[in-house]
Order: structure tokens, then sequence, then C-alpha cells
């Protein structure tokens, strides 16, 4: 009999807990457990108001370029809520999204003030495709959109692709500022190699492999030879046992 009733007994309390997973499961099904989390959350975000811990003001820092109005759109609507339910992550994630914004760092001061501290993109080329220009960093990001008579002093990149594959020889001029300063144009052909244009006209054909070491002859050929821009159009360096320059009216040696 007392064994009867001990298989009884939990046989009952079996059936309470499957009837209250039914019911939670209907509950979740129909909203219930939603709205109540959703009217919790509410809640503790008021009481963390009341409790002081209110966005009042966001700071920025290291701003120059970026716009404070994107960068405020990307932090989002969080001034007047509660400081300890700002996603931070998720924030500086959309802020990185922006152009100008090569890195972000997003914290809270408590107890009333979000910061965000950027690093922005450095210009160092504009990239013609299609008729249209773009500003591109060292990496070849793209920054923003600009009109023909902005950045006139940054080299200007042309050729599909030619943006992704710019980093190096972009990297090469930032470390030679004369030629850099010299350099007019880089033009990528069969998407394996570049040319050059200098300001004074000549063209630079670049070989595919080291960058370094041809920008070293070129920084010599230049240095010693003052009128080389008034009796020579064109200089090969594809080849790098063998430098060739071409003097003007003769035609371009075909492309590799």
């Amino acid at each position: 009999m007392q064994a009867f009733a001990g298989r009884y007994g939990l046989a009952g309390v079996a059936g309470a807990i499957v009837l209250l997973l039914v019911g939670a499961a209907a509950a979740w099904a129909g909203g219930y457990v939603g709205i109540l989390a959703e009217r919790v959350d509410n809640s503790v975000r008021r009481a963390a108001v009341g409790a002081g811990f209110e966005v009042r003001r966001v700071t920025l820092m290291g701003r120059r370029e970026a716009s404070v109005e994107e960068i405020e759109a990307a932090v989002g609507p969080v001034v007047g809520g509660s400081i300890l339910h700002v996603d931070l992550e998720d924030a500086r994630r959309r802020i990185e999204n922006l152009g100008w914004v090569r890195s972000a760092a997003v914290s809270r001061l408590l107890p009333d003030t979000i910061h965000v501290s950027i690093r922005e993109r450095t210009p160092a080329a504009v990239w013609q495709l299609s008729g249209q220009l773009h500003l591109i960093d060292e990496a070849g990001a793209i920054i923003r959109s600009i009109k023909a008579d902005q950045y006139p002093d940054l080299p200007l990149v042309v050729g599909a692709g030619a943006s992704e594959a710019a980093a190096d020889i972009l990297k090469e001029l930032a470390s030679r500022p004369e030629i850099a300063g010299m350099t007019s144009s880089l033009t990528r052909v069969s998407d394996r190699r570049w040319n050059l244009r200098l300001r004074s006209g000549v063209d630079v054909m670049m070989p595919e492999g080291d960058l370094e070491e041809a920008f070293e002859v070129l920084t010599r050929l230049l240095d010693h030879d003052v009128s080389l821009d008034r009796t020579v159009e064109y200089i090969d360096l594809r080849n790098p046992e063998r430098l060739t320059a071409h003097p003007k009216g003769e035609p371009a040696p075909p492309a590799p």
C-alpha cells in the first residue's frame, strides 16, 4: 500500500511538471513570456534612469573629417535612456562602417556619459572608376565619393580593382614623399602591375614583383638626371636586370 502510494505520488509530481511545461510552452507561443520580459526590461531601464544612470551626453574624441551627425546617428538615440543598457559593441561596429573611420572605441563614463574615440583614415589617393572619383586611404579602403576639383595633390589611381591592389604601391609612395609629390596618376595594367605617370609627363612602367627595388632605381635616376623630363618619355622598370629609357617621340613598348 505504501509502495502504491509512493508511485502514485511520483506520478502526480511528474504530471504536474508536464502541465507546467505545457503551460509555459503555450504562454511562450502566445507571446506572454516575451511581453513579460519586455515589461521587466523596461522597468529595469526606468529604475536605472531613476537611480541616476541616465545618458545625458555623448562625447567624441579624434574627429577631424568625419561627420559629427553621422557618428551620433551611428551611436543611436541613447540620450535620455539607461546608460547600463547601451550596446557598446553594436555602436562601435556601426561607427566603423563610416567611411572616414578606421577604428573606434565606445565606452561608458558612469554615471551619465557615453564616450566615443575614433581614428580616422588618411587619404592617400583618388580612385577613378567609370567616371566616378572616390577618396581612398593607403590600404585602398574607400573613404567617400568626391568631386574632380577636390584633393588635387593626391595621385589618381585608375582601373577596375585598382583600389584593392593599390596598398603596396601607396605604401612605397608614402615612404618616398618626393616621388609621391611628383606622381600624378597610377594605372593598373592587366591586374598585375602599375604604370606611374609623373607630373612632368614621364611614364614609368613598374614591375610585377619587387616594387621597393624599382622605386630605389627610380629615385637614383631622378636624383642624377634633372633633365629627365625634357628628354625621356618612358622609363621601363619591368625587367629588374635592365633599365630602359625611351626618348621622347618613340612609341611606348607593348604591355606584357
